[in-house]
């Protein structure tokens, strides 16, 4: 049996899309994709911006780690630098007391070459909430509050790690959501 068909027999036998995670050992939205995928689940339902707000209300950051970084550089650049960027958010992942978040940037140097080189960083916050954010809350969560939560510790990495890669420090702009 493979793991979108252990997914949905879990969730047929009754099991809630954090339980089939957690035993299965896989992220809540790579369950929560399958079941979707399958028609198992009923469309997600916008909160009301009360329901949303109480969700904030009694979330706290407890840390925040840096699960992964991957630099590479294959040559020095040759004139004018050229930045792609890629973010995707990642999670909700049950935790004791919350959840974890996060973010994946990827960034791509290019010159009049091509590319040359690129940082990738997963970066995750731990939350302490009494709310597990089901799909229609972490929907809002992770395009507003995530990125918010999470931009400054990914600048401060971004910057740090291009000067010692022996590039010009990249200062990333504001995020704007």
């Amino acid at each position: 049996m493979n793991k979108s068909e252990a997914i949905r027999k879990l969730y047929q036998q009754g099991k809630s899309v954090s339980e089939i995670a957690k035993t299965l050992g896989l992220s809540y939205q790579r369950v929560y994709n399958t079941l979707r995928r399958s028609g198992l689940l009923p469309k997600a339902q916008t909160p009301s911006s009360e329901a949303y707000r109480r969700f904030i209300d009694g979330l706290e950051i407890r840390s925040v780690e840096l699960r992964e970084v991957h630099a590479r550089l294959e040559r020095k650049p040759e004139g004018g630098l050229h930045l792609e960027a890629q973010m995707d958010p990642f999670g909700p992942e049950e935790i004791p007391g919350g959840f974890a978040a996060g973010l994946r940037l990827a960034l791509t140097f290019r010159d009049a070459q091509g590319a040359f080189g690129g940082l990738e960083l997963r970066m995750a916050a731990l939350y302490t909430s009494p709310v597990f954010p089901e799909e229609g809350l972490f929907q809002i969560f992770r395009e507003r509050n995530l990125p918010l939560n999470l931009w400054p510790y990914l600048r401060l990495h971004v910057d740090f790690l291009t000067g010692q890669m022996g590039l010009p420090r990249l200062v990333l702009p504001v995020f704007k959501a």
